[in-house]
């Protein structure tokens, strides 16, 4: 009996079979964006850089072992290559340039080499052609400014002039330029980052130089970099009293270039370094500086000696720092310079300031049907306000002491009109006031307005009218009455 239920039950399994199962292994996968690319005509001795994006579309983690180009003698480079692990879904920008030193079409393959199964080995094409066109050519009239030892300590010079002239036929564009070496050197006037000097154009350079007296002599380097093929850099020589050799400190600035506003970003000084201190006993000491900021910004750092200080970028525009950091024996480092680029994320950015620090200045934004001091004004009672069809408004909030700005985004804009408004809500102190509209468009500015205003004026500024998507400045036909009202209504 035994025997016989031992073998029906052995059938009955046998009968029923094992359920379906489906085991998913988890895999990565790799794919490049795009898989391929031209870079098109290059004229010779230029450098051209593209970007891709290394992506694992897998659901494993994808482990890079190496990046290489097939060819690597075709003109063609990859920069910083290194191996990397991306998990799921995760991504990473390569840089590639190309700079043909000669003329005719030349080709390559980015070759990278993973833990992807179907595709260990992946190559994927990359082209470009050098061809013949307008070159910038950079000459500098001098290669050393001497200032001598008859400057006093303390007290700068007059300036001394260097012309950089684009004697090629194409133009020539200034990247950036650095200084290092002594801080006792101060460039007044440089071509700024990005500047087109046209063939057969010139731009002026000016330099002054105070003594410290900590040495009897100071060095320094000031380096142009352009886009001239055959000389990228161009450097000119400082010299001040003696010119002692110096093993001066270094200021180093770290902090994202791009934002939107208002932000406060933390900038680091922390590698900034001081060759001098070989034992690394001392501390350096930082003193940071806002040198260029938009005309409406009042933006500054809450403790410009420390090592990573925090800035508050509140305002739409271009932000230019500096750092001076200073050893134990008082000698002070060329200036580090870092640049900001803060633009709104919203097509129809609206900001307000005032000259006066004890105005208390208040902006207010409604779209065409709404009210000022209205729940649905854009203002410091009601910083979000929805519109409906008419978008929605973001308020930066109020600024009750200080120069301000206050600033509205607007987005999902529609085809309405946005009314702009600007009350001098207190007078704390400040008597009249000048406050000062600036209004962006896709992240540029459209239209500057100024008004005097006294305690209680209420200024109708204008609105932006927006016709198939495109806004445009209207000013307003009222002009300014008073107003005491304090709070926005139901």
């Amino acid at each position: 009996m035994r025997t016989f239920t031992t073998l029906l039950l052995v059938l009955t399994t046998i009968a029923c079979g094992q359920p379906d199962t489906t085991i998913t292994r988890l895999t990565p996968d790799l794919s490049v964006a795009p898989d391929t690319f031209d870079f098109g005509d290059v004229v010779r001795d230029f450098r051209v850089e593209k970007s891709v994006q290394i992506v694992n579309t897998g659901r494993a983690t994808l482990e890079v072992a190496q990046i290489t180009l097939s060819n690597e003698n075709a003109g063609f480079a990859i920069v910083d290559a290194e191996p990397m692990d991306l998990g799921p879904h995760e991504s990473i920008t390569l840089s590639i340039e190309f700079s043909p030193t000669d003329l005719g079409s030349f080709g390559t393959s980015l070759v990278i080499e993973s833990n992807d199964e179907e595709a260990p080995i992946a190559e994927f094409s990359i082209t470009g052609a050098g061809v013949i066109g307008p070159q910038p050519d950079i000459e500098i009239t001098v290669a050393t400014i001497d200032f001598g030892d008859g400057a006093t300590v303390g007290v700068p010079t007059s300036p001394e002039y260097v012309i950089v002239r684009n004697i090629g036929d194409g133009p020539l564009v200034i990247s950036d330029t650095e200084q290092s070496g002594s801080g006792a050197f101060i460039v007044t006037a440089s071509p700024t980052a990005g500047e087109e000097i046209a063939s057969g154009s010139e731009s002026v350079v000016a330099v002054t130089y105070t003594p410290d007296g900590v040495l009897t002599g100071h060095q320094g380097q000031l380096v142009f970099h352009s886009n001239d093929p055959d000389e990228p850099e161009v450097a000119i020589t400082l010299l001040g009293g003696d010119g002692q050799a110096y093993d001066y400190p270094v200021a180093i600035i770290e902090g994202t270039t791009s934002t939107h506003p208002p932000k406060d970003l933390i900038l680091d000084g922390s590698n900034s370094s001081d060759p001098m201190d070989l034992n690394d006993e001392y501390e350096l000491s930082f003193a940071w500086t806002v040198i260029d900021q938009p005309t409406d910004s009042n933006a500054r750092f809450d403790d410009e000696g420390a090592m990573a200080p925090s800035l508050l970028v509140d305002i739409a525009g271009t932000f230019t720092v500096q750092l001076i950091v200073t050893d134990f024996n008082g000698v002070a480092s060329a200036p580090a310079v870092h640049t900001i680029e803060a633009k709104p994320v919203e097509d129809l950015y609206i900001a307000v300031s005032w000259n006066k620090n004890l105005a208390d200045v208040d902006l207010h934004v409604v779209p065409t049907g709404r009210t000022f001091f209205s729940r649905k004004d854009a203002s410091f009672c009601n910083t979000s306000p929805s519109w409906g069809t008419d978008g929605h408004g973001e308020h930066s909030g109020d600024v009750s002491d200080g120069l301000g700005p206050e600033s509205v985004e607007i987005g999902d804009i529609s085809d309405t009109e946005y009314h702009i408004g600007v009350h001098y809500f207190e007078d704390n102190g400040g008597s009249v006031t000048t406050a000062t509209v600036t209004i962006y468009v896709e992240g540029e500015p459209h239209e500057t307005v100024s008004r005097l205003l006294g305690h209680n004026d209420f200024w109708e500024v204008g609105y932006m009218h927006v016709q198939n998507g495109i806004p445009g400045f209207v000013d307003a036909e009222v002009s300014t009455y008073s107003s005491d009202i304090r709070e926005c209504q139901d």
